[in-house]
């Protein structure tokens, strides 16, 4: 997983400086739809202005997977400050070390401790831990808005200087957010350790001081708070040296109410973890009849008939559910490896495993949109702003399963040519208001990316491709197909994490499966095979001579020229 989150991280450092360019002329409170002022003032968990996370964002995914870091509204204030608080305090804690754990994995202790303490006070001082917010005055799910709305979120990743990335989800989601920032600041932070201003790069307090005025004004004022300090400089010093968040915090040491090193690793259906509490016979429960479990070996799996029955990804479990007709708590008891070899295991294929959700879609076929649906970049992710057009057929790219209780799906669709996006299609209760399926024949040619039973192929790729006796990795090469043969499609499988793609095909008395590629995290299926014969390369016609009449000429001509000019003169 933290190879994941590397390339994350490498991604966000591809726009994370904010000092490269102009800002964006963007206007105050961007896409800020049903902005509230009122009952809101600066303090923990709460800021002048919020806006809708929608268009952004997935407000029912953050109501359904991120609850419990919600600032509620329709509780009483301090009550639900000081749960806020203690929930939030666990959730940046983790965050902070897991990222560096990631980003530097040889960082003393002292150190550490001294970059969590860091992005504590970054939180405070830029929006006093604030990000979500459920608003009884409308009901709707938002997102805290700062510097005339160009600041967005916690860490406020302004529009100005971040627009594509605000665009592509860091601003809305908490996770993505503070990924971001963090990347931002960390930067700055080793940056820092050969200030001239810093006395010792050990110094923690200049450190983070100096890595604050980078992160404020552009790394050309890391020394800023030392030589000419900014009223930015003098408020960050204050809560820094208060660190004010303390007076709110219970227990500094409570377990995050999500997973936080699985939502940075840029999982968006985690689990969180559960610590059960010990059995005695005050405290009959078992524990493990009624949660997901999380083996030493990474699985997540429901404990039936004497086994464990797992998926490999944490966002699959809710096929489990439907698989076992269970309703799980949604949180995952964390076993060692003495309890993770109590019984045997069975790991399901994903879309093995996703054929249980009731009244569900496979990859491959097709469904008829029913509603206007948002389209997502991800399955409850940032909004494209385009919406599925109603009554028009879609093929299904990928699944993604949402809450376990009403067994919730999102599908992968293409749209607008090559764009891809995921769209929500209901639960277990409301499926056939969102989605109804539809032949695949109905499908138009240039929307048929995946090829179903019945469909005829031709195998592009120039190398050809092996046909095996069972799909997959484990399959034995009996035969081979050449560039330019014709295949009948007699069944489609797909495989893993990344929708490969598997043929059973029969072709000039040869019968078994090919590999056609897969769908994430973009299709390449046209390498491999195609709907129509692949076009026949006819050679370039012959360069007709220059004229060295021409006073265009061509380059070798006028090379040629000079090459004779010189031999002459050597002459």
């Amino acid at each position: 997983m933290r190879i994941v989150l590397f390339l994350l991280l490498c991604m966000a450092a591809l726009g994370g400086s904010h000092s490269m360019a102009a800002p964006n002329q963007t206007e105050a409170y961007y896409l800020c739809a049903h902005k509230i002022t009122d009952n809101t003032s600066w303090n923990f968990g709460t800021a002048p202005a919020y806006c809708d996370i929608e268009p952004f964002g997935d407000p029912a995914f953050v109501r359904s997977y991120l609850s419990d870091i919600v600032f509620d509204t329709s509780r009483s204030v301090s009550a639900e400050r000081s749960r806020y608080m203690n929930a939030l305090n666990a959730t940046i804690r983790d965050g902070a070390a897991y990222y560096l754990s990631v980003r530097k994995p040889d960082a003393s202790a002292d150190e550490n401790d001294a970059w969590v303490e860091a992005i504590k006070a970054v939180a405070n001082q830029e929006t006093f831990w604030s990000h979500y917010r459920d608003a009884v005055v409308d009901g709707r799910m938002k997102m805290m808005r700062g510097d005339s709305g160009h600041g967005h979120g916690m860490m406020q990743i302004d529009d100005r200087w971040h627009f594509a990335r605000i665009n592509e989800g860091k601003g809305w989601q908490i996770f993505e957010n503070l990924l971001y920032a963090m990347e931002i600041f960390y930067s700055e932070w080793q940056n820092a350790e050969q200030a001239s201003c810093l006395a010792d790069p050990n110094n923690w307090e200049q450190r983070t001081r100096a890595a604050y005025a980078a992160y404020n004004g552009g790394p050309s004022q890391i020394c800023r708070w030392q030589q000419n300090p900014a009223w930015q400089d003098e408020g960050f010093l204050g809560k820094y040296e208060a660190k004010a968040w303390l007076d709110y915090i219970a227990d500094a040491q409570q377990t995050a109410p999500v997973d936080v090193p699985c939502m940075l690793e840029g999982v968006e259906f985690c689990i969180p973890e559960y610590v059960p509490p010990p059995y005695s016979i005050a405290n009959p429960e078992q524990p493990w009849q009624y949660n997901y479990l999380q083996l030493n070996s990474g699985e997540i799996c429901l404990l039936e008939n004497g086994s464990f029955h797992c998926v490999a990804q944490q966002q699959d479990a809710a096929c489990l559910n439907a698989k076992f007709d269970r309703v799980s708590i949604a949180s995952a008891i964390t076993l060692d490896e003495e309890q993770s070899l109590a019984y045997p295991k069975q790991v399901y294929e994903k879309h093995a495993c996703m054929t249980n959700l009731e009244n569900s879609f496979r990859v491959g076929q097709s469904l008829v949109a029913e509603k206007a649906i948002n389209i997502r970049q991800t399955a409850a992710g940032t909004d494209t702003q385009q919406d599925a057009e109603v009554g028009k057929v879609y093929q299904v790219l990928d699944i993604v399963a949402g809450t376990p209780a009403d067994q919730s799906r999102y599908y992968r669709i293409r749209y607008q040519g090559e764009s891809e996006g995921y769209i929500y299609a209901g639960g277990v209760r409301d499926f056939s208001d969102w989605a109804s399926p539809a032949e695949h024949q109905r499908l138009e040619a240039d929307d048929r990316i995946v090829a179903m039973p019945g469909d005829t192929l031709y195998v592009v790729n120039a190398q050809g491709i092996v046909i095996t006796d069972v799909a997959g990795e484990q399959g034995t090469e009996i035969g081979r197909v050449e560039e330019g043969d014709e295949l009948n499609v007699l069944d489609t499988q797909v495989i893993g994490q990344h929708n490969d793609l598997y043929y059973e095909i029969s072709s000039n008395g040869q019968s078994g499966f090919i590999y056609s590629g897969s769908l994430l995290p973009s299709a390449n299926l046209t390498d491999w095979t195609a709907f129509s014969p692949p076009q026949t390369d006819t050679p370039p016609p012959e360069p007709q001579p220059s004229d060295p009449q021409d006073s265009g000429g061509t380059l070798s001509y006028w090379l040629l020229a000079m090459l004779c000019m010189l031999t002459r003169r050597r002459a």
